[in-house]
């Protein structure tokens, strides 16, 4: 093993599907704060259910659920809702199918291991994150092409990794939620954490007026365990909303998909879930129609600031940017 490779073999642990579904299972039992505290299409708490597919993320399962906060929801009926609260076992359509999309890029990618994975799970056991190994290995080694070249490989090879999620943006310390000064602030719209101290002082905890301007508000205490909620500087903050307008969520669709039980082929239809329904405030920019399957790799972002990444990753365009930005 050569210097790079042993740089970045400290991430990586071997990965097999048989390994990863009994581990998982077994690990997520006994922890107890497990899942999200708030919905992953709204942001709000509330009446949320967490899905028990490994993705970790909660919804609003019906409109009732998240009216409070002016969710569309899963617009899943209030039978169906009760069957699924009642029997404590519920799968979104991600985990169902095996398909998730890409914490840095956004995009929809088979996470089948048994059948030839495009994006890959954080090894963290309490962390929902996928990606694909070209974008996470330029997320951990963003000034080492050659390192991250190893590193992509190796996660392509199905080797477990840790995201950077799990060190400081700043410090890069790891996350200490007994104490609060080394509590992670985690941003909703993309794989970016501080702790607590070292928090930018441009993320404030209540909105104010500055020497430029109004300053909005884009960390939040209380909503989740132990963690702030943020929003960070990479999202620009729309005014009607006084939040940044929401990326894609983006489900398989379970028209024409089987439940993936060995090699098949990728499913290629894909149902939406679009911000412009999230909150009934006007739009600062006109609406657009949703992509196709066929336009996957073109874009899912109705505002180029939503893109998951910074620009600096992606040659124009980058996913989500459509070529709207210009050098």
């Amino acid at each position: 093993m050569n210097q790079v490779e042993s740089s970045v073999s400290e991430f990586l642990t071997p990965r097999s599907a048989r390994d990863v579904k009994r581990k998982s299972k077994k690990r997520r039992k006994a922890q107890h704060d497990d899942g999200d505290d708030v919905c992953a299409i709204c942001d709000d708490g509330g009446y949320v259910t967490c899905c028990d597919g490994g993705c970790l993320r909660s919804f609003h399962l019906t409109e009732e659920h998240g009216e409070g906060s002016k969710c569309p929801s899963l617009e899943i009926n209030s039978e169906e809702a009760k069957m699924i609260i009642d029997k404590k076992d519920f799968i979104c359509k991600n985990c169902k199918y095996k398909k998730h999309q890409c914490s840095s890029c956004g995009l929809l990618g088979s996470s089948d291991l048994s059948s030839g994975a495009e994006v890959f799970q954080c090894k963290d056991y309490n962390c929902g994150h996928f990606y694909h190994p070209n974008c996470v290995s330029k997320l951990l080694y963003p000034d080492d092409k050659l390192r991250a070249c190893h590193f992509e490989q190796y996660v392509a090879a199905g080797l477990k990794f840790l995201c950077h999620v799990h060190k400081c943006s700043v410090c890069h310390g790891a996350e200490k939620r007994d104490d609060k000064n080394m509590q992670f602030a985690v941003c909703r719209l993309c794989p970016i954490t501080y702790h607590r101290k070292c928090l930018p002082s441009d993320i404030p905890f209540e909105a104010k007026e500055g020497p430029n301007g109004y300053i909005f508000q884009r960390a939040w205490d209380g909503i989740l365990r132990d963690r702030i909620l943020i929003y960070c500087m990479k999202h620009e903050i729309v005014k009607e909303l006084e939040i940044p307008r929401r990326k894609l969520i983006i489900f398989p669709d379970d028209k024409n998909l089987c439940v993936p039980k060995g090699p098949e082929s990728a499913p290629k239809e894909q149902d939406t879930l679009a911000e412009e329904e999230l909150l009934d405030h006007p739009s600062s920019e006109p609406s657009q129609s949703l992509p196709s399957a066929a336009a996957q790799n073109q874009c899912f972002c109705s505002n180029p600031m939503d893109s998951f990444a910074p620009k600096s990753l992606f040659p124009h365009p980058y996913p989500g940017s459509c070529g709207w930005l210009g050098d």
